[in-house]
């Protein structure tokens, strides 16, 4: 019998369904191939870039230096405040110990926000296990149970007394310390560790009230009487109990901030006290090393530690209390309808903000000192003491030692001698270990400039310059020797206070007395320990003493460049600044919490269009763009000969062939898209690159591929080793590296303005100095290792105001600016040769400090002749932080964002091309001019392997599986189409089939 053929059949419900779905998925890929189009050259920043492919041998050997180094600087920062009877270190043979206190099981490696680590690999409690000593654990399993973790550890989406909450048990309360509990730790060991931890970060100031749960899932209960930075009632009478009953008791503190710790000193039994710091995702293993003394704390603080923290001249005006509200603001930015997306909600902002920086240049030690100096605690008397004594705890640079030094002046051939404009004033010292204990000391130089009531605003001390020591055994000695330029000393008269008929940056006849110390109050007892120099007759700084170029007031009265004088004078704010001729009079008691905005500082609100083409010069001449003139600055990922001529001279003639080869949608492309890298330009032979956050971790905050956690920048700045954080700088560059990255939005020198600043342990210290340095070396490592930085943030974001960082207004003196918080940027562009900076999000008086031309010209470039580039910090609302703003104040790149964003005014004149072409070459320099300085590293130290590879694109990249995927949809429809096809023929051959029929 024949077997009839197979009738094939059609499935229009089937191959209908397979249509509509197909069309779906089609539709959808290309929707989304087209928004990916958008964002691509964000993407690009994180998983498109070119890679330098690095071993993962590499990549593993530098990750074990890492953590060896990260371990150093924890214990190097670590500082002794704190050591009665030498209970400190541990005895070798104590291997079990109690901890106490609830942050123990919460133990904080960094802060919260972009400077903060990812993850806490190895917490104090790991660190002992791995020491080998064991600890309690049903306290430590009471306290997780209690609570387990903090409940919000992201600034960035919670609010201030969310993310600054405080657990602690009462040690009275028996359903949590039972006395078998109590009976038991004490059987277990007569050595109790309190832990005390403090957290704030990016977006939220410390709270002056505390916010605490002390009982399981209970409410949390708040204390008007204490800030977040006082020992809670709870810690108090944990201390008590653990004073009464344990032979040996330390605390150790685990804080972003600066705290009042004055029961430390008074509470019975308490016998030492470690500073910790935060320490970064490995570092706590050097604590139990600390402990038992297998390294010594030499860390010293970088702040000055009050017993009340409302003696600080910017208390009234720092932190949520310390911000005011302009009255009448309503549709001014941002309480215009802008939302604030840092927190667990959206906010949208209710007032427009400002915060006066009245104690003017009087922070940290510099007021305590000077205020001691004038007498001003003489009153004080308290269970600590009594004037400078019962208000200062620790002082800025104080830190104790496991053994002792001596301290002999070997050189003061200063002394008696008169100075010179552009002398030096060189103290030589020799240290020597006199204990019996390895150990290295911190040699502090100090100088007190002639001071005339009513004449320019002097502190009564400043540091000049410090050195530490290496690690000396017992009985050994080091020389060291400390330099402070003249020039160095110079005071910024704004109002020509000493009516010499001059303003700016200047040296008053008299006696200059350079005193050797300990820390900013304590004079070393050598009998050269004081050394006093004469200036004969004034001394005037009209050029820059690094640059030559003219310096003068940019931001004062008529002079101001932005249009508003930056103290307030111009504009009805009224604001008493303090001043040492009257420091009881003038001392800030409260903040001024409303106040009416004028009209000028309306019309600086927002930029606008008309601003735009008011900037307009028709002198500019137009810009080549498109030639055709064959230069290139990488070849296959590799720097070009021209490439190192180019980022070895800011002016070398070839520059301008290489610009105008340049396109204007690459130019704009490259400025524009600035966030997470800096795009590719393919006329000049650059490759797409990438950058990362985070200050003690690349890529920890945002980043695809991150290195080690490194302690806190104020944790390492309280090692004052500046070899230490070269080499942290170095090693986190090399990181970035290996991790793809060729840029760091790192490290960040913003100043400890207030104990309540949410940053503070993202930034270094509360002295101009000591962060100029400790960063300045941190860049210095980063630039060998061919990493380029943007320090941040330029300048003055040195309190999160609160909630309301977002335009604040920052009212200040241009003295106070150019001293105190300009210092440190001004020592990494003149001194440590950084090329890039990042602005900030506050203003600058009234105008956003990213578009500020008096900041980003008159003083960047103008007086400091800085040519590299200026980043935005991440810009959420454009109409504020505005791209067209930044561009003409000087700015290179503005970081519009993740879905990047769109030039709003004007693009066709030649003032803006020529600015655009500016910014291109001050980007381009920054990229070349860190390959020069590793190529010249790695030339110095004979040394071929710490050159940095060659980044080269990956063959298969998103962009190719976005392709395929958009073949595999157009396959699948085209696919689907046919079925339906084939079964509209089936059909119409089966209709004429049974027609035939």
């Amino acid at each position: 019998m024949t077997k009839q053929p197979k009738v094939r059949k059609p499935h229009p419900v089937l191959h209908g369904i397979g249509l509509g779905l197909s069309v779906i998925l089609l539709v959808a890929v290309l929707v989304g191939t087209y928004v990916l189009s958008t964002m691509a050259t964000i993407i690009d920043s994180f998983i498109g870039a070119p890679s330098g492919h690095y071993s993962d041998a590499e990549i593993a050997d530098t990750k074990v230096k890492a953590e060896a180094l990260a371990a150093d600087v924890e214990a190097e920062g670590t500082v002794l405040v704190q050591n009665n009877d030498n209970t400190l270190p541990l005895a070798a043979d104590n291997k079990k110990i109690n901890v106490f206190g609830w942050a123990s099981t919460a133990w904080l490696g960094g802060g919260s926000g972009s400077g903060g680590v990812s993850g806490v690999n190895t917490d104090l409690l790991a660190a002992l296990t791995a020491y080998g000593v064991a600890y309690n654990t049903e306290l430590t399993d009471m306290y997780k149970d209690f609570q387990d973790g903090r409940e919000y550890t992201r600034t960035l989406s919670a609010w201030p007394e969310q993310s600054g909450r405080l657990y602690e048990p009462d040690i009275n309360n028996q359903a949590y310390y039972t006395q078998s509990m109590l009976d038991n730790a004490k059987s277990f060991s007569d050595t109790a560790v309190v832990v005390i931890g403090r957290l704030a970060g990016e977006s939220n100031d410390a709270t002056k009230q505390q916010y605490k749960r002390t009982e399981k899932g209970g409410d949390i209960v708040v204390d008007d009487t204490r800030t977040m930075l006082e020992l809670t009632t709870e810690e108090e009478d944990l201390l008590n109990y653990v004073g009464a009953n344990y032979a040996h008791v330390v605390v150790l503190i685990n804080s972003t901030n600066v705290m009042e710790l004055g029961q430390i000193e008074t509470i019975p039994g308490i016998d030492a006290c470690l500073i910790a710091g935060l320490s970064g995702s490995e570092g706590a293993t050097a604590v139990p090393e600390v402990l038992w003394g297998d390294r010594e704390p030499s860390g010293r603080t970088a702040d000055t530690w009050a017993y009340d923290l409302t003696t600080a001249a910017s208390y009234a005006n720092a932190g949520m209390e310390g911000v005011g509200k302009y009255s009448a603001a309503d549709g001014l930015y941002p309480a215009d309808g802008t939302t604030n997306g840092n927190f667990d909600t959206p906010y949208t902002y209710e007032q427009v903000s400002y915060v006066d920086y009245a104690e003017g240049i009087y922070i940290g030690y510099k007021w305590y000192e000077t205020a001691d100096a004038e007498g001003y605690w003489d009153a004080e008397s308290n269970e600590h003491g009594t004037g400078y004594d019962a208000v200062v705890q620790y002082p800025f640079g104080y830190g104790l030692s496991y053994t002792s030094f001596d301290w002999k002046v070997t050189d003061a051939a200063a002394n008696g001698s008169a100075l010179t404009k552009d002398g030096n004033v060189t103290v030589k010292v020799t240290v020597t270990n006199t204990g019996d204990r390895a150990g290295k000391d911190v040699v502090q130089l100090y100088y007190t400039a002639p001071y005339t009531a009513g004449g320019i605003e002097k502190s009564s001390v400043e540091l000049g310059a410090f050195a530490k020591t290496k690690e000396l055994a017992p009985g050994e000695s080091e020389e060291v020797t400390l330099t402070v330029p003249v020039s160095d000393m110079a005071s910024y008269d704004a109002y020509d206070a000493n009516h010499n008929g001059f303003t700016g940056y200047e040296l008053d006849a008299g006696d200059y007395i350079f005193t050797v110390r300990h820390d900013a109050h304590d004079v070393d007892d050598d009998a050269n320990a004081a050394i006093t120099c004469s200036l004969p007759a004034g001394v005037q700084y009209a050029e820059d003493t690094a640059t030559g170029n003219a310096v003068s007031n940019k931001f004062t009265g008529s002079d101001a460049v932005d249009g508003v004088s930056l103290d307030g004078s111009e504009s009805a704010q009224n604001i008493t600044y303090l001043t040492r001729a009257d420091f009881a009079g003038t001392f800030p008691k409260t903040n001024t919490p409303t106040r009416a905005m004028t009209d000028n500082v309306k019309a600086l609100n927002l930029y606008t269009a008309d601003d735009a083409n008011g900037w307009i010069n028709d002198a500019d001449e137009a810009i080549t763009t498109g030639a055709k003139n064959g230069l290139k600055i990488e070849d296959n990922g590799e720097t070009t000969d021209l490439g190192f001529r180019l980022g070895s001279d800011f002016n070398d003639p070839r520059w301008d062939a290489l610009l105008d080869q340049l396109t204007v949608d690459e130019m704009e492309n490259l400025y524009i898209n600035a966030y997470g890298g800096l795009a590719e330009l393919k006329s000049v032979g650059k490759s797409k690159s990438k950058d990362a956050d985070g200050p003690a971790q690349i890529g920890g905050f945002t980043g695809m591929g991150a290195g080690t956690g490194f302690p806190s920048s104020s944790t390492l700045a309280q090692t004052w080793n500046a070899d230490l954080a070269q080499e942290e700088g170095r090693t986190i560059g090399t990181q970035a590296l290996q991790n793809g990255y060729t840029g760091w939005y790192a490290p960040a020198t913003n100043m400890h303005r207030s104990p309540f600043n949410g940053r503070n342990y993202e930034y270094y210290s509360e002295d101009s100095l000591l962060s100029g340095v400790i960063c300045g070396n941190t860049v210095t490592g980063a630039n060998q290792a061919g990493v380029y930085t943007y320090v941040k943030h330029f300048i003055c974001n040195d309190g999160e105001s609160g909630i309301y960082r977002d335009s604040v207004y920052t009212w200040m003196t241009e003295q106070t600016l150019r001293e105190t918080y300009l210092r440190p940027f001004q020592m990494l562009v003149e001194d440590y040769d950084a090329v890039g900076l990042m602005s900030s999000y506050n203003r600058i008086g009234a105008v956003w400090a990213g578009g500020s031309e008096a900041l980003l010209t008159g003083i960047l470039r103008d007086e400091w002749s800085f040519d590299g580039a200026v980043i935005t910090d991440y810009c959420d609302h454009h109409s504020y932080m505005n791209g067209d703003q930044a561009l003409r104040a000087g700015g290179s790149l503005w970081m519009a964002g993740f879905t990047g964003g769109e030039m709003a005014f004007e693009t066709g004149s030649n003032s803006y091309l020529q600015a655009l072409r500016r910014a291109t070459k001050e980007a381009l320099y920054m990229y070349l001019h860190v390959r020069v300085t590793n190529r010249d590293y790695a030339d110095s130290i004979g040394d071929t392997t710490a050159v940095r590879h060659a980044f080269t694109t990956s063959v298969f990249g998103w962009r190719h599986l976005v392709a395929l995927i958009d073949i595999v949809a157009v396959v699948l429809f085209a696919l689907a189409v046919r079925g339906v096809v084939i079964d509209v023929r089936l059909r119409k051959a089966a209709k004429t089939e049974k027609k035939n029929s």
